[in-house]
């Protein structure tokens, strides 16, 4: 591998998080997160964030907590007969935040880490406490990305008009890739 190369791991207190150019200001949230806060909360274990690296550079990254998905008003989040859970929200992985450089935009960076996300849950996740969904809150330009990845959207009426509406994906049909099988 060459030196490079990106390389996908978590951040580490040494690391330099400046130079994650996002463009549009829309993007200043995301852009302070990680500079300011991303280390703080994974020091306190609110939050996970993982970043693609190139040359100690950081060109993406996604932030992951616990979460889960409130069903406020219906019955049932999946038309799936037996599958029977008595409480009103869903376990879930959420990915709190997702960012790539806007140099890096369309090179299936952001795609790498839903894949990260989706493989932490069922590989690492699932196996040690219930965990059905890996769940976001999309903003509204965001959502192609997320339905073309396979997420499902939410389909209450509070969700479809919220600004940043709750997709899923349910891990029983995500193949081990992340991917939908």
């Amino acid at each position: 591998m060459s030196e490079n190369s990106p390389v996908i791991r978590q951040i580490e207190p040494g690391d330099r998080l400046t130079g994650l150019s996002l463009g549009h200001e829309n993007f200043a949230p995301l852009k302070a997160f990680f500079q300011k806060h991303a280390k703080k909360y994974q020091e306190q274990n609110l939050a996970r964030t993982y970043a693609i690296f190139e040359s100690e550079r950081p060109i993406a990254y996604i932030t992951l907590v616990c979460g889960e998905i409130a069903i406020q008003g219906k019955k049932r989040l999946l038309d799936e007969p037996d599958l029977f859970y008595n409480y009103k929200s869903y376990p879930a992985l959420k990915i709190a935040r997702l960012a790539v450089h806007k140099d890096y935009r369309r090179k299936d960076y952001g795609t790498v880490l839903v894949d990260l996300a989706v493989g932490t849950a069922k590989e690492i996740i699932c196996p040690a406490v219930g965990c059905r969904f890996v769940a976001v809150d999309s903003k509204k330009d965001a959502l192609p990305f997320y339905l073309d990845y396979g997420f499902t959207l939410l389909d209450t009426p509070q969700n479809r008009r919220r600004s940043e509406p709750v997709l899923f994906i349910d891990l029983h049909k995500a193949a081990k890739n992340g991917t939908l099988s």
